[in-house]
């Protein structure tokens, strides 16, 4: 919730730090992939929004959420 709300704010750096923390104290959770893809997108980091929107989606094939951004992600390209 703590990094959402960084990213509400404006504090894409603030949410990056605390999603790549909760990316090693949680590997096997797609979920945490997911919001660093997010906080990564938010802060203009394209390619690695898209590496941790993929690992999401391979991890979880069902996470509509990830696969929609990767389609964003990618065709700003």
């Amino acid at each position: 919730m703590m990094g959402y709300q960084m990213l509400s704010r404006g504090d894409t750096g603030g949410a990056i730090k605390l999603f790549l923390k909760n990316v090693h104290t949680y590997p096997g959770s797609s979920n945490v992939y997911d919001s660093l893809g997010e906080a990564y997108a938010a802060a203009g980091k394209k390619e690695l929004a898209i590496e941790n929107y993929e690992k999401s989606l391979k991890m979880d094939p069902k996470n509509k959420n990830a696969e929609e951004w990767l389609k964003k992600l990618k065709e700003q390209k």
